[in-house]
């Protein structure tokens, strides 16, 4: 291996580790707001601060994670493609909606909006448009983040 593939190679699990490491630091809040939501009685007066606070940051992770797809969408195939970024402006729209949905309905329609883009991040992954370490994060924050949207709506069923 030569020194250019070399530092290329350092760079990228470099940016791999750190992407992780920020995406795991993301996924704190989310772990946090549902074990709170599990432990308090449905009467505490936390508990609606609570549900609004997992409700708003899931919807600020959708539209994070359509923001990825815009970036991948501008530069994939050297001009991008129309599709990838109209597609990209769902996310946070679902996510929107999300919010305003009832309890526990929200939390249902996180899990599949959240299960959807890792299913199509996965997809960009192979179709080349981005890194094959973001397909491995994009797995595991996916199950963890799904499993955490599954947990909140039995939580507040």
């Amino acid at each position: 291996m030569d020194d250019i593939a070399q530092k290329t190679a350092a760079r990228e699990t470099q940016t791999e580790r750190t992407a992780r490491l920020l995406a795991l630091s993301g996924y704190v809040p989310i772990l946090v707001l549902l074990l709170w939501l599990m432990g308090v009685d449905a009467a505490h007066p936390a508990r609606e601060p609570t549900l609004a606070l997992l409700e708003s940051y899931c919807a600020i992770i959708l539209s994070f994670l359509g923001g990825i797809r815009w970036g991948l969408g501008m530069v994939f195939r050297g001009g991008g493609s129309p599709r990838d970024l109209i597609a990209s402006c769902v996310p946070p729209l679902v996510g929107w909606a999300a919010v305003y949905a009832p309890v526990p309905y929200a939390f249902a329609l996180f899990a599949v909006a959240f299960a959807a883009q890792g299913a199509w991040d996965n997809f960009a992954v192979h179709a080349g448009m981005a890194p094959r370490w973001y397909g491995r994060l994009r797995i595991l924050l996916t199950v963890l983040v799904v499993a955490a949207m599954v947990l909140a709506f039995v939580a507040t069923a």
